[in-house]
C-alpha cells in the first residue's frame, strides 16, 4: 500500500469519528438552540399580548377621561356662555341708565341755567 493511502486511511480513521461526533453535537446545540428559540418565541408572544391587552385598557381609559373631559368642558363653556349673556345684558341696561342719568343731568343743567341756579 502506498504511502498516500496510508496516511489516507489513518487519518479517515483518526478524524471520521471525530468528525462525526462534531455532527453529533452541532445537530444537538441547534436542536437545543431551536427549542430555546421557540420558547422564547412563545415568551415574546405571550409579553406582547400582555402588553397589547395594558395597551387596549388604557386607550379604553383614556377614551373614558377624554369623554368626560368634553362634557365637563362643555358644561362649564355652556356657563360661561350662559353669565356672558347675563352680564352683557347687565352691561347694556347700565348703559341706557348712564344715557339717562346723562339726559337728565343736561336737562337739569339747562333748566338750573334758565331759571338761573347755580351750582357751587
Amino acid at each position: 500500500m502506498p504511502v498516500y493511502d496510508q496516511v489516507k486511511q489513518a487519518l479517515q480513521d483518526i478524524l471520521a469519528p471525530e468528525i462525526q461526533a462534531l455532527k453529533a453535537e452541532i445537530k444537538r446545540l441547534d436542536e437545543k438552540i431551536d427549542t430555546r428559540f421557540k420558547e422564547t418565541e412563545a415568551r415574546l408572544r405571550e409579553i406582547e399580548s400582555k402588553f397589547s391587552s395594558k395597551f387596549d385598557e388604557l386607550e379604553t381609559r383614556i377614551a373614558a377621561l377624554d369623554e368626560k373631559f368634553e362634557t365637563k368642558f362643555s358644561a362649564l363653556d355652556e356657563k360661561f356662555e350662559t353669565r356672558f349673556r347675563e352680564l352683557d345684558s347687565k352691561f347694556e341696561g347700565l348703559r341706557h341708565e348712564v344715557r339717562t342719568v346723562l339726559e337728565i343731568r343736561e336737562r337739569l343743567a339747562a333748566l338750573e341755567a334758565k331759571v338761573g341756579i347755580t351750582r357751587p
